[in-house]
């Protein structure tokens, strides 16, 4: 498998995949927790890399934050883009790797209060790459920035009862 499988991967089916799994009512729910657990006060900068679509940083606009959102898919950050276009939201949409953060952001005037890395993101890398992404994390985020990593969906992370074939219905896919 090529070292750098997911810049392909992430494109047709695939985002249609997680367009319909993270449904309205989670964005809502993840975006709750994210506040929560960031410990976020309005008007704070937030980093969402890598962005998705952008429904946690469009959620996040929504609710009064500052979200600056990384996104490596084109046709994501370009879906991103249009709906917070569409809705007037401020959203500092930037494409680029999560592992060359400082390349990416540029000089930031300020550090991000908080940061996140959802939808089943982490852990796609090699080891190096997983190591160069979390250093980057960390020289992105001010001094006492808040970082949030969901793993719930990654492979190492299932049950240790794995079975060869589950199928699951994700909106009108069917996901083996």
């Amino acid at each position: 498998m090529p070292t750098h499988w997911y810049v392909p991967f992430f494109s047709g089916l695939a985002l249609e995949l997680w367009r319909q799994a993270a449904t309205p009512e989670l964005t809502r729910a993840e975006a709750d927790y994210l506040e929560a657990a960031l410990g976020l006060r309005r008007g704070a900068a937030v980093l969402d890399v890598p962005s998705g679509n952008g429904r946690l940083a469009l959620e996040l606009a929504r609710r009064g934050y500052r979200p600056t959102g990384v996104e490596l898919a084109p046709a994501y950050l370009a879906e991103a883009q249009a709906a917070a276009q569409a809705e007037g939201l401020a959203v500092d949409w930037r494409r680029g790797d999560m592992r060359a953060l400082a390349r990416v952001l540029g000089r930031p005037r300020e550090r991000f209060a908080a940061a996140f890395c959802f939808g089943n993101s982490f852990g796609y890398l090699e080891r190096a790459g997983t190591a160069a992404f979390l250093k980057a994390l960390a020289g992105a985020l001010r001094p006492g920035g808040r970082l949030a990593i969901d793993t719930a969906m990654a492979a190492e992370s299932l049950l240790p009862q794995l079975e060869d074939r589950v199928w699951v219905p994700v909106g009108d896919l069917l996901l083996l």
